[in-house]
């Protein structure tokens, strides 16, 4: 009996050994740095780092009101892209591999809507930006 509670509490510690393995492994592949989420009603913007070096501006485009997806049209340092949907007409995030420490100017548009701008951020290697816009309707006439 003394045997048997003793190779219980051997498998006992093994099991919590290995989940603590895995709670670290996966806390140092990727960690969430300065969550420098900015929210001033129409986006927000959050810095991620990665172990793996990979850079990348990730863009979402979404109605203010409504919160629906959005493909809009983004411009990174006056380069243009579209965001598109997915067969059952879900965002696809529009990612761009980035090189870091460079200066980036975003923009996302959407006819009818206010554009969103976000000037001058910086961003160094391994770090993943993730901005979600929220265009707000535009009322005037155009001409």
């Amino acid at each position: 009996m003394k045997d048997m509670i003793e190779m219980v509490l051997k498998v006992h510690n093994v099991s919590k050994q290995i989940a603590i393995i895995i709670l670290l492994s996966f806390l140092v592949s990727c960690k969430v740095t300065k969550r420098a989420t900015v929210v001033n009603g129409t986006y927000t913007f959050e810095r991620h780092e990665s172990k793996s070096r990979f850079s990348s501006i990730n863009v979402e485009a979404y109605d203010y009101e409504y919160k629906n997806g959005l493909n809009a049209g983004v411009t990174v340092n006056d380069v243009y892209f579209d965001i598109k949907f997915d067969k059952e007409k879900k965002i696809i995030p529009l990612q761009i591999k980035a090189s870091p420490n460079n200066k980036f100017n975003v923009r996302v548009l959407f006819p009818s809507r206010h554009s969103v701008k976000i000037d001058e951020f910086y961003f160094k290697r391994g770090d993943s930006i993730i901005i979600k816009a929220y265009l707000k309707e535009d009322n005037r006439p155009v001409y």
